[in-house]
């Protein structure tokens, strides 16, 4: 008798220690093996929405691979950034994935990484540096004609507002003289005038917001178009345009296909956004760092030249996302939720 109830006793101990540890247990099982490649990934921001996203589909396809994935946000401080890869480099990465703030600044990144014999991935901004392992995103150059290209197909006559993003940001700039590029022959030829070109320190869309506001009390609302480089800055625009009554009856630009965008443009006050399977992106990355980490090098027939050498990379496709293509682009592509959707809109907006 005695011994069945220590038999029960021990059983129940056991029992509530498993129960107590259990949480535990499940969060060092879903953790990469002991002894896992290391991958640093040092972020920018994670501001916008879509940088979220593509962590975390990078952190779990990188886990499917057998890798752990060391992360640091600097929120647009270049000095933290650089500490912040020192510390990366210290703790035994075997890659290093890189959104830099300021690409020019980074190449500082690049070097120290290089002296620990650790390839770097330039992931969306690249580094201009030819000992840059890799790179993957998109030709921001062909963003910028997209944008402004949609536009004036729409408005070839009238008022234009440029609002690019952060100055720092080599693709912000890369953007801006590619959407000149298509405007600056209807410059020329009278058709349109550029009444404002700005930027917003950090792509901020508060910043776009003063831009905008600005820039409709010096013509008195008479515009017809705002090219805004990202769909954070066309938001600050379109607030603007908001408040002056003049929303949806100017067409903005964008990029990114963030919720907000995809909800404003089916509501029809902003025109269009720039996507491209943001994603796949992050996954085809993920393979490419852990590749890079085992020392093999990632096939692509790709690359752009940088000084004398050129940087290998995978660039992704783009799309001009309108109202007429949301459910085929960007709900097809599990990248927006329809129900997320449907439910922020009347029915007679909802995607066709």
């Amino acid at each position: 008798m005695f011994t069945l109830l220590r038999r029960g006793l021990h059983f129940l101990i056991l029992a509530a220690l498993l129960q107590f540890f259990s949480p535990f247990l499940q969060a060092q099982a879903n953790r990469a093996p002991s002894g896992a490649l290391k991958i640093g990934f040092l972020m920018d921001s994670l501001k916008v929405e879509r940088w979220q996203s593509e962590l975390d589909r990078f952190q779990k396809r990188a886990a499917e691979l057998g890798a752990e994935v060391l992360v640091r946000t600097a929120e647009g401080d270049d000095d933290l950034q650089f500490g912040q890869a020192q510390e990366l480099l210290a703790a035994g990465v075997k890659a290093l994935v890189l959104v830099p703030h300021d690409a020019g600044k980074a190449v500082r990144i690049v070097t120290a990484a290089k002296a620990k014999q650790v390839p770097v991935l330039c992931y969306e901004r690249l580094v201009r540096d030819p000992d840059v392992s890799f790179f993957i995103g998109v030709d921001a150059s062909a963003i910028g004609e997209l944008q402004a290209s949609s536009l004036s197909q729409r408005a070839p006559r009238g008022n234009y507002v440029l609002i690019g993003g952060s100055p720092s940001d080599i693709n912000a700039k890369i953007l801006h003289d590619a959407q000149m590029k298509v405007l600056q022959p209807l410059v020329d030829r009278g058709d349109i005038k550029i009444v404002s070109d700005t930027w917003s320190k950090d792509w901020d869309p508060a910043e776009a917001y003063a831009h905008m506001s600005a820039a409709l009390e010096t013509t008195k609302g008479d515009i017809v178009a705002v090219v805004a480089s990202n769909d954070g800055t066309a938001g600050g625009a379109i607030q603007a345009l908001e408040e002056h009554k003049l929303a949806g009856k100017v067409f903005v630009s964008g990029q990114d296909a963030d919720l907000a965008a995809i909800i404003r443009i089916l509501s029809g006050t902003q025109t269009m956004t720039v996507y491209r399977p943001l994603g796949s992106q992050a996954t085809l990355a993920a393979d490419a760092a852990v590749t890079l980490a085992k020392g093999d090098a990632v096939k692509t027939t790709a690359g752009i030249p940088v000084e004398n050498s050129n940087i290998p990379g995978i660039f992704m496709a783009l799309v001009a996302v309108t109202k007429e293509n949301v459910r085929r682009t960007v709900i097809k592509d599990g990248f927006q939720n329809l129900d997320t959707i449907e439910k922020s809109l009347p029915k007679d907006k909802w995607p066709k």
